[in-house]
């Protein structure tokens, strides 16, 4: 359970790190221009959004699990997609700003929260992110009780991070320039890196595991081939 703990309060606060960009500085703009309330209903758009991305992973990725359990190969795929966006976050900078962002904060809280929905969700890295995130999580905690609690977790520890950026733009949104966000930017980048190779060599210990399970039903692996 602690490790459960741990692993979830650490995907979250890794998300508030890896998602520094355009979403978080119109969080802390629209905290300094509109008010906290008009951030936290913009964050809560996004936030939901992921909800969606998460509930739609979940009940998508019953076949890819059991085609990752047949082949685990697909870990090595994985790793190697984890491993060039983790290249790509070194190389790139943080785009500071949306086009238009001016339009996406409305006086009316119920459109920026549509606004922080529609800003999450019709971004197609986000929706892949999550599939991937959720099956991992599916792996590893196949009841769903744990996989709720996993979720929450990571959830919560991204929203909490989140309304601490909402209330305290004030205090550090001087210091919080480019070359600050690209400094972070490249960090997370090599901590993917170090991922994708955990990633990689798990595909292994899956192989080892499937061998296992083929030769109790007296299987060898060249054989299904």
């Amino acid at each position: 359970m602690i490790e459960l703990i741990f692993s979830a309060v650490g995907l979250g606060f890794m998300l508030s790190l890896v998602f520094i960009g355009p979403v978080f500085f119109l969080l802390v703009e629209t905290s300094l221009s509109r008010g906290p309330r008009h951030a936290l209903a913009l964050d809560l758009g996004v936030v939901f959004a992921d909800i969606v991305c998460i509930v739609a992973a979940y009940f998508s990725s019953q076949d890819i699990i059991h085609i990752i359990d047949q082949y685990p190969s697909f870990y090595r795929i994985s790793a190697l997609i984890i491993f060039v966006y983790g290249i790509y976050m070194i190389v790139s900078k943080t785009r500071m700003h949306i086009a238009g962002e001016e339009r996406l904060i409305n006086q009316n809280y119920l459109k920026t929260f549509l606004n922080g929905f529609l800003l999450n969700i019709l971004n197609i890295g986000v929706v892949l992110f999550w599939l991937v995130t959720v099956i991992f999580i599916r792996k590893n905690y196949p009841d769903t009780g744990r996989f709720l609690l996993y979720i929450g977790l990571v959830i919560g520890t991204y929203l909490l991070i989140d309304l601490a950026k909402i209330y305290l733009a004030k205090q550090f949104h001087n210091k919080l320039n480019q070359q600050v966000a690209n400094k972070i930017r490249k960090g997370v980048g090599f901590i993917l890196l170090i991922l994708s190779v955990f990633i990689f060599l798990q595909s292994f210990k899956s192989f080892n595991q499937l061998d296992k399970r083929l030769e109790e039903k007296g299987i060898k692996r060249e054989e299904i081939k």
